[in-house]
């Protein structure tokens, strides 16, 4: 699959249904249904404090009714079989199909295992391309934006970010989160089901490089 070829029309120019197809269908076509791919948060309790740590997601389809979680072009979101971190199938990550810009987005819900008081960046959460290793401080140094969520109690932070990055096709996009003073969860349903239905990361093709 790819990007359909733009091609502009020349005066006086006769058309016909090859031109029309391949130049107004196939390129409506794609612009309605772009790559894009959505992960739901899967539980993760007990991470350390002051360490990255990688944020997991359900495989898609598996988070349960309302499923939400979904890609539009294969591949976008593999899963990895019994994973050793999760001891279950999980799914990590976003794996770009074409080259483009991409706005991805990451939403969530932490909770802190002691309350922190009035830290209003207590918490840190990165957006990684391209790590060279599966793990949060791999993650972390291949940062290309981060943010911190907002603080609605003393034990817990939610809200989400977007960036738009330049990618191009095999890009591999994970997610990571370190709490300064607390061990912590990420989308910890046994909180509340909020944590888990809020917690999700979306990216999408919004325009060519």
């Amino acid at each position: 699959m790819s990007i359909p070829a733009i091609e502009s029309w020349t005066p006086r120019e006769l058309e016909d249904a090859t031109k029309f197809n391949k130049r107004i269908s196939d390129v409506h076509r794609f612009l309605q249904n772009p790559p894009a791919a959505r992960m739901i948060g899967l539980k993760r309790k007990d991470m350390p404090k002051d360490a990255y740590s990688v944020i997991p997601f359900f495989p898609l389809g598996t988070e349960g009714a309302p499923v939400t979680s979904y890609e539009t072009w294969p591949g976008m979101v593999p899963t990895f079989k019994a994973d050793w971190t999760m001891g279950r199938d999980t799914a990590w990550q976003f794996i770009v199909p074409i080259d483009g810009r991409y706005r991805i987005t990451l939403n969530g819900a932490f909770n802190t295992q002691a309350s922190t008081g009035d830290l209003r960046h207590n918490l840190w959460v990165d957006i990684g391309v391209n790590m060279t290793a599966g793990t949060g401080d791999a993650i972390a140094a291949a940062a290309v934006d981060s943010f911190s969520p907002s603080q609605s109690t003393s034990y817990t932070l939610c809200g989400g970010h977007s960036t738009v990055q330049k990618l191009k096709a095999g890009s591999k996009v994970q997610f990571a989160a370190k709490c300064l003073e607390s061990t912590f969860g990420w989308a910890n349903e046994e909180v509340s089901l909020q944590y888990k239905w809020g917690s999700f990361a979306e990216i999408r093709w919004v325009g060519t490089i």
